[in-house]
């Protein structure tokens, strides 16, 4: 079927069709949801159980190695890392990248953990599992006051969360920050002795007191009544006042006599929140699914305003971080591009082939961009960063159909042929050349869009976009570019042939004509330009993923394992001052700081740190991005000189699904004391490596613990059991919760603890009274004895195994670069490791590998694809083997091309040869097919081979710098993301195609002639 004829019977049609596409296109650059970057699923679920007074090495024992076993029963799940802590465990479930119907996944694992949890000790909390770990906040908010105490705050939070969740479009609103409120009751041991009180007394009475079950109902017969018995506090005045019954009914006492009663926050506290240095409640806003960003972040900006002018004096809100500010600058920027290379590649077209028939050419761009858009809307892609710059790639690609048809057309009219039969002819002859060209450039971005990785699945817009534009080009160029040239193109054939360009072409024909009569000195000269760009290649810097263009500054801060979060919270408070003092640092817009954990998931492929209390996270906005290297520097020297105990790691943004600037190991086996000890030696090895900075452990180092001996024979003869030895100690140090009270709609706990100077006394451990069974007290070193213990602060597994996680972070090469010194020094620790004990690679440099890996795993049955394809339309062997000759050709310029602007070899440039592989293979199909043509016209095999090579001279070199001009400002502009693809395709292509245009004809000569 000859499409472009059709097309022209079918005029209104088709015109009509396209109208449509374009105009719903136009509708949805405005519609569609736009967002910073692709959605990525995150398939990942994080379980925290609470095991107040465990150890770390009893919680991974007890409570981590129960939960690992009853996870790993579900086959979707991949891989499981924990960590264990001090009354704390964290497991992290993470399910293979193929997965993407989660619910079901989640809900089984919620199953196993219930059933897990019944075999967990007393003590140890229900296990909360957080499947919502990838929601992003599209704004985060901060709330702070003056003048207003934390419980006001937090009411103010909650109401200005609730006038949020009335905009459409909001999906989660979360509160960061938030002090949970207490009512404690401090006792003194030698006052309640004097009383002959014991806590377990006091605790009976008073949660005998306070309560709020019903009394029953009075039936009358014809009507009924409630009763309600009063006794639970209203106040912590009914606290204070509350009577204590004394032993023997020797009289009562008040709480308040024996007792400090006082209303405040969780002390220690859990997780705190602070913005510019003042304490803050920050709420960070998710947005639904579908919709989109720029519009529903204007709508809460102007929510957050009215809301404020509600608010007391003195109470402020202020945005945090707004992802609209990113998708603004990733949507309008790259449209600003889109519409320079456009620009660009009109001007180009119009040079070459003339105002008219450059704009007929230059027509099948803006109608493919919105036809792209039409489609992206009908299948639910967003706007997004890789969406809209592989349209900037595309450009230049999409136009090579339009030129070969308006070509060969305008070379139909200057040999005399009519316009109809020029429409008919063109459509003819090159409909399937064009489409295997299409296929091929198609085919090479297979792998990407089956790659199953989370790299992949990053950049998986990319091979979708090339698939919508390439074939909408094809569609064009076959139906309605042919009518372009049939109503508009107009030619004067005796001037035809006095341009620049039939100077140019006689002098490739010359200079080809050389190449055929020496043609083992340019296969040799072609061999030595491939040997030298494989070297060149090998040798560029590797970096998986670039930095990001986000100017924000992460500081992840860690002190000694054994500081609680109050210690963590005085140290980095004193920061404040300098990190506020724009003299010192004139470049930092705002800050965000939080204790003890890692506040919300603002962007999509930062994933927040465990809660820790010796941890602290802070989130600098920089005034521009261009200060982001002087921050760097200045915030690293700063935290090192004024905090030399404080481990900072001070770094900026990354792009991709990790960060390619970590180099990360593992050393693993059974034994911990193996494990910390290698890790110990690595660490002094990666320390002494030149640039290396911000070498870390994840055990993180030993802390101190009292061990109990309890004589469990002198226990029994007294009366006391091991659990009431644990809880007499929880209730004295850590307090325990023994009732509840309420506030209106809020409800705290009451907590009963001793008071402060005996909780922080070391030697009044030994004299700790417990209660017996008779009701007697007896004194904790009469039935135990008590030693000093060295514990590991954290322990860490991966996949049921023990594993200690040691990164640093190179600065003068990259963690790819440096991986094989890294490697040399695993190597030669692992020889000194006792049996079951490994070290293996981790982080960045096994994501490489693996986003490699994955990418190439169905290169083979694309690449077998493209020979079918190859074969079936030449129906032959040989023609598809000079074509597939072409492919090598672009190495040489990429690596010119890499060496010269200085960019790193990653994943992008990997996806860069890609597409290189699909266009550079596009100028051998038509060039062989023109010489195929001409040779059978009866033409002399060599000046077939010329003559068609000429012909086929100006569309090839007009798709060459439409492309490459086309990608000038992604390399102009350094976009951060797409600078490398950028690179690799423009010099690869520009190189690439010189060379093709030599080798193939002299390919062709060589194995095609006997056939001739």
């Amino acid at each position: 079927m000859n499409l472009s004829y059709w097309a022209y019977k079918h005029r209104p049609l088709v015109l009509l069709l396209t109208g449509l596409l374009i105009v719903l296109g136009s509708y949805n650059y405005f519609t569609l949801s736009a967002q910073e970057d692709p959605n990525i699923l995150v398939r990942e679920v994080v379980i925290t159980t609470a095991a107040p007074g465990y150890n770390p090495e009893k919680v991974e024992l007890l409570v981590t190695k129960t939960l690992e076993e009853a996870i790993r029963e579900i086959p979707e799940v991949r891989q499981i890392r924990s960590t264990s802590r001090q009354g704390q465990s964290i497991v992290h479930a993470e399910v293979y990248p193929y997965m993407f119907e989660l619910d079901q996944i989640w809900d089984d694992l919620r199953e196993k953990v219930e059933i897990a949890a019944n075999s967990l000790p007393s003590g140890v909390a229900q296990p909360v599992i957080n499947d919502d770990f990838g929601d992003v906040a599209v704004m985060t908010i901060a709330l702070t006051a003056d003048g207003f105490g934390f419980g006001d705050m937090q009411d103010k939070a909650q109401h200005v969360r609730d006038r949020i969740f009335g905009l459409p479009g909001t999906k989660k609103i979360e509160l960061h920050g938030v002090q949970e409120e207490r009512i404690y009751l401090e006792t003194n041991s030698s006052r309640l002795a004097q009383y002959g009180l014991s806590r377990e007394a006091i605790v009976n009475q008073l949660q005998g007191q306070n309560t709020i079950l019903p009394g029953g109902i009075v039936d009358t017969g014809e009507r009924v009544f409630l009763v309600q018995p009063s006794g639970n506090f209203d106040t912590v005045e009914d606290v204070e006042s509350f009577l204590i019954a004394l032993p023997d009914n020797s009289g009562v006492v008040s709480m308040g006599d024996i007792a400090k009663v006082t209303r405040g926050v969780l002390d220690p506290p859990q997780r705190k929140a602070y913005f510019n240095g003042r304490p803050a409640i920050i709420l960070a806003v998710a947005m639904l699914d579908g919709y989109r960003v720029l519009d529903y972040a204007d709508v809460l900006r102007r929510r957050v305003q009215q809301i404020e002018q509600t608010l007391p004096v003195g109470y402020r809100l202020e945005i945090v971080a707004d992802q609209s500010e990113q998708v603004a600058k990733a949507v309008y920027g790259v449209s600003a591009n889109v519409a320079q290379t456009l620009a660009i590649v009109l001007g180009v077209v119009i040079v070459f082939l003339g105002l008219r028939t450059g704009l007929i050419v230059g027509a099948i761009i803006p109608s493919v961009m919105a036809i792209t858009l039409a489609v992206m809307g009908l299948v639910d892609m967003p706007l997004e960063r890789m969406s809209l710059a592989t349209l900037i790639i595309a450009l230049g690609l999409l136009v090579d159909n339009g030129i070969v048809i308006a070509e060969d057309f305008r070379r139909r009219l200057e040999e005399g042929e009519d316009r109809l039969s020029a429409l008919k002819n063109c459509g003819a002859n090159l409909a399937l050349p064009l489409l295997a060209s299409t296929a091929t450039t198609v085919l090479v971005f297979l792998p990407l869009m089956l790659a199953e990785h989370e790299a992949g699945e990053y950049t998986r817009a990319i091979s979708i976009i090339i698939l919508i534009t390439l074939s909408t080009s094809w569609l064009l160029a076959m139906l309605v570019t042919p009518l372009m040239c049939f109503w508009f193109m107009k030619l004067n054939p005796q001037q035809a042939k006095q341009t620049g360009f039939a100077r140019l072409e006689n002098s490739y024909g010359r200079i080809l004509v050389w190449m055929l009569r020496h043609r083992k000195i340019v296969l040799l000269m072609i061999i030595v330009c491939f040997v030298v760009g494989v070297f060149g290649v090998a040798t560029t810097p590797k970096k998986f993923f670039p930095a990001s263009d986000r100017p924000q500054v992460l500081i992840t801060l860690e002190l000694a394992p054994d500081i609680t979060l109050s210690s963590t919270d005085s140290t980095v408070v004193q920061s404040f001052i300098d990190l506020n003092n724009r003299e010192q640092f004139p470049y930092i817009k705002n800050f965000a700081t939080y204790m003890g954990y890692g506040g919300p998931r603002f962007v999509l492929s930062l994933s927040p740190i465990d809660d820790a209390p010796n941890k602290a996270f802070i989130v600098v906005a920089l005034d521009q991005l261009s200060s982001m290297p002087q921050a760097l520097t200045d915030l690293r020297q700063y935290f090192l000189a004024n905090f030399p105990s404080v481990n900072a790691k001070v770094t900026d943004m990354f792009l991709g699904p990790s960060d390619p600037g970590v180099f990360e190991f593992q050393v693993k086996g059974p034994d911990p004391d193996v494990l910390y000890a290698t890790a110990e030696k690595m660490q002094a090895s990666l320390r002494d490596m030149p640039g290396m900075i911000d070498v870390y452990s994840d055990w993180e180092g030993r802390i101190n613990s009292f061990s109990v001996q309890v004589d469990q024979d002198k226990a029994r003869r007294l009366g006391v059991s091991s659990l009431t030895i644990a809880q007499a100690l929880a209730s004295f140090y850590s307090g325990v919760s023994i009732s509840e009270f309420r506030e209106g709609d809020d409800v705290f706990a009451i907590v009963f603890r001793a008071v402060e100077s005996e909780r922080r006394s070391l030697e009044l451990l030994k004299s700790i009274p417990v209660q017996a069974s008779s009701g007697k007290t007896v004194f904790l070193d009469q039935l135990a004895t008590i030693e000093l213990t060295a514990d590991y602060a954290v322990i860490q597994r991966e996949d049921l195994t023990r594993a200690v996680t040691v990164q640093g972070r190179p600065t003068a090469k990259t963690p790819e670069d440096i991986a094989p010194d890294v490697d040399a020094i695993m190597q030669q620790l692992q020889q000194n490791m006792p049996p079951g004990h490994w070290l293996e690679s981790e982080g960045i440099v096994n994501d490489s590998a693996e986003g490699k890996a994955a990418l190439g795993a169905n290169m083979p049955l694309c690449l077998a694809v493209v020979v079918l394809l190859l074969v079936a339309q030449f129906n032959d062997f040989r023609r598809p083997i000079i074509i597939l000759m072409t492919i090598p050709l672009v190495v040489t310029g990429v690596a010119l091309g890499l060496h010269l602007l200085r960019a790193d070899f990653g994943f992008m440039v990997i996806l860069g040869l890609l597409s290189l592989a699909g266009i550079i293979v596009n100028n051998a199909i038509v060039l062989i097919d023109r010489i195929d043509y001409e040779t059978a016209s009866g033409t002399p095999f060599m000046q077939a081979v010329v003559s068609a090579s000429q012909r086929r001279l100006r569309p090839i070199v007009m798709t060459t710098i439409t492309t490459v001009v086309g990608l000038l400002p992604l390399i102009v502009s350094v976009d951060p993301l797409f600078y490398g693809m950028a690179v690799t395709i423009a010099f690869g292509l520009a190189v690439g195609t010189l060379l093709t245009l030599g080798v193939v004809p002299v390919a062709y000569s060589f194995l095609m002639r006997n056939k001739a």
